[in-house]
């Protein structure tokens, strides 16, 4: 009886020690999952719950972050973008403009968004809206920081904008000039919807509709009879052959054309160009913004801003990064008018460009 009594205590403990360790491994279990739930949600707002789910929302947001554009959902009711935000109504921005588009830096990418309901929405990568242009340029070396080169400052009484200014000899000519080193940006924003192209008012477009690049250096960008203070009737014809256009341009490639250029400067010519220190015969270099790997030996800090061709209905913004247009006061017949065009390697200064295309402008000061 003593044995069989024995027997049963012993296997009623290993059955209770069998029974704790179950239960230790089922705790262990749970705590481990809601650390590891823990730590997700401090390193990325978006994570799950689960362990396994948010181990696969980092993996996604590290590869957002190395690609140029955002790696959204595609169902109407987007819940991600590339910074790894909500984008529900309670955590967007509002906007206004129905169907209007924008770019965001965010984690050191140009992340697209479209007004959709009175709220700013990440566009999904594959959406056609996403411009070619999905990432910024970095600006800190817009401007070269040599020791001979010393910048002064020009405020705008139109606006108050500040304007970096370069002061640049030509012994030769007898001349001193004084010149933007920043590319213009006064006037009011419009885009390819909301331009209206009044004689009454300055309308400058922002490459690919977004503002960033007019607030961050690369300044506006106009028509050819924006830019020379003409009427727009003036984009389709010649010069003085209409009462629409009844202007005209005398000794066009040294000309002093205000344009919209604030009082007592003017729209950089092509004979000024050219008399740039260094600039003749030595490509685009001396010349050419730090920020597209130019020596910029000179402080001029030209960028290459790219362009917006004359069909503006369809926002066909490019070359951005590749090639920079400066309007002069030339005009070539009644559709063409000359340009300063900039590639990494090369300037050309007697370049032609059709007048509804908008391009970037530089001024100087009246001598």
């Amino acid at each position: 009886m003593k044995v069989c009594r024995f027997l049963a205590l012993a296997l009623f403990a290993i059955t209770m020690s069998f029974t704790a360790c179950g239960d230790d491994e089922s705790s262990s279990g749970v705590n481990s999952s809601a650390s590891s739930s823990d730590d997700d949600s401090s390193s990325s707002k978006g994570g799950k719950s689960s362990g396994s789910v948010s181990s696969s929302s980092k993996n996604s947001s590290s590869s957002a972050k190395s690609s140029p554009s955002t790696d959204s959902k595609s169902s109407s009711s987007v819940t991600s973008s590339s910074s790894g935000t909500s984008s529900s109504s309670s955590s967007l921005k509002a906007c206004t403009e129905e169907g209007l588009e924008k770019t965001s830096l965010e984690n050191n990418q140009g992340v697209r968004y479209i007004c959709q309901g009175g709220f700013w929405v990440p566009l999904p990568k594959s959406s056609s809206s996403v411009k070619s242009s999905s990432s910024y340029f970095d600006m800190s070396k817009q401007y070269n920081d040599k020791e001979w080169i010393e910048y002064e400052t020009f405020v705008d009484p139109r606006d108050n904008q500040e304007y970096r200014t370069i002061v640049h000899e030509a012994p030769a000519y007898n001349l001193t000039f004084v010149v933007f080193a920043t590319n213009l940006n006064y006037g009011k924003m419009v885009t390819a919807k909301t331009a209206t192209y009044s004689d009454e008012t300055v309308e400058k477009f922002c490459y690919n509709d977004d503002p960033w690049y007019c607030e961050n250096g690369f300044g506006g960008l106009y028509t050819w009879s924006e830019a020379m203070g003409l009427p727009r009737a003036c984009d389709t014809v010649a010069l003085g052959s209409t009462p629409e256009c009844p202007d005209t341009i005398l000794n066009a490639d040294k000309a002093q054309r205000q344009g919209i250029c604030p009082e007592g400067w003017h729209v950089m010519n092509g004979y000024e160009w050219r008399k740039m220190p260094t600039s003749e015969g030595k490509g685009a270099d001396p010349m050419l913004s730090q920020v597209f790997g130019g020596g910029d030996d000179i402080g001029l800090a030209v960028l290459l801003g790219g362009m917006s061709d004359p069909d503006l209905i369809e926002k066909k913004y490019g070359l951005i990064g590749q090639f920079g247009f400066y309007w002069v006061a030339e005009e070539i017949d009644s559709l063409r008018v000359g340009v300063v065009s900039f590639t990494e390697t090369n300037v050309k200064f007697s370049e032609s460009m059709n007048k509804p295309s908008v391009l970037s402008v530089r001024c100087v000061k009246d001598y």
